[in-house]
């Protein structure tokens, strides 16, 4: 059914006034070569913050979410620090290797518009994607964290014999699988650029489920064009008819880039010593 809907805008004015506050910032000394350079940020009053370290001579901070902050004060009272992390944070927390995505992609602050949608759920939420794929004329831009839905992928290269430009980014986890590796195959050999988008970082995950059609259209939702998706789990779906929308989610497709991933560092002896 087509309705109309509204962006988070009603949630604009809160944010705007709570939610863009600067974290409270605090800092820790630590005499490693192993662990420094270590940070711990959180909003006023928050049970949790994010720490960030420093690992040897790489440049690069990797941050662990939601770190309570009662375990930041024992991270400051340890004797070992280097000990500290590696028994009590290194493997228990989410991490991210390098800048965060509000680095890499500064998303404004939501703005009103109004737009036409089409709610879809379960299995009609292929239908949606190819109908959307098949209305396109000019341009079709994929997010894909897992792709294996041979249907979608012959409706692409459709679009794009048809004169439409397409091009997909893909997580490159995902695309290790040998359905999403044949599906690739063909969408290059089509002539359909596949990006594939490595993150580094246990936990981390190129996770973006949408396409843009036009500058014009959206659809996004839980669905990730697989079977898997498609006959297996409860989905859900949306296509937002909103040029305001579109050009949103065409900024995010252009943000998404792979992590540089360094050349892992081999500790001194003295330094695994310590993070035992």
């Amino acid at each position: 059914m087509r309705t109309k809907c509204w962006t988070m805008a009603a949630l604009g004015a809160v944010w705007a006034a709570a939610a863009w506050a600067a974290p409270v910032r605090e800092t820790l000394d630590v005499a490693s070569d192993w662990v420094h350079d270590v940070a711990y940020e959180y909003e006023d009053g928050a049970a949790n913050g994010t720490l960030s370290v420093r690992l040897g001579a790489d440049p690069v901070p990797v941050r662990y979410f939601e770190v309570p902050r009662e375990v930041w004060a024992e991270f400051q009272a340890a004797e070992s620090k280097g000990s500290f992390y590696g028994k009590q944070i290194r493997q228990r927390y989410e991490r991210q290797y390098g800048k965060s995505r509000q680095e890499v992609f500064d998303s404004p602050i939501p703005i009103q518009t109004q737009i036409d949608a089409l709610c879809a759920f379960n299995e009609e939420c292929e239908g949606v994607v190819l109908q959307a794929i098949e209305k396109s004329r000019e341009s079709i831009w994929v997010a894909a964290y897992a792709f294996t839905r041979a249907r979608i992928a012959a409706a692409l290269v459709d679009a794009h014999r048809r004169g439409v430009r397409v091009a997909v980014k893909m997580d490159a986890n995902q695309a290790e699988f040998p359905g999403a590796q044949k599906l690739i195959e063909g969408l290059r050999g089509a002539g359909i650029p596949v990006e594939l988008i490595h993150t580094a970082g246990e936990y981390s995950a190129m996770h973006n489920k949408f396409m843009v059609f036009d500058l014009r259209w959206v659809v996004a939702g839980s669905y990730n064009f697989t079977t898997v998706a498609q006959v297996s789990n409860w989905e859900n779906l949306i296509w937002m008819d909103s040029p305001d929308m579109a050009e949103q989610y065409k900024l995010a497709w252009d943000a998404i880039v792979s992590d540089e991933i360094a050349e892992p560092r081999e500790q001194p002896a003295a330094e695994k010593k310590d993070a035992k």
